[in-house]
């Protein structure tokens, strides 16, 4: 029986689309989301995450205003 780990897994880089073997990538910290390591820290990165950041809450309303 083969040992299942999650290393045989590929992730998808959030910002550049590209999938990449689990030790390739590492979970950005505001939007949890994996990013490889030659998109970590570019201004593409950063405005990827902080348009799914904005993007979170379109649609809800709160109710108590």
């Amino acid at each position: 029986m083969p040992y299942n780990t999650d290393h045989n897994k590929l992730y998808t880089c959030f910002v550049c689309d590209n999938d990449y073997q689990s030790d390739e990538v590492e979970y950005h910290n505001q939007v949890n989301l994996p990013i490889c390591k030659s998109c970590e820290g570019t201004p593409q990165a950063h405005s990827k995450a902080q348009k799914l950041l904005d993007e979170l809450a379109d649609g809800f309303v709160c109710g108590c205003i």
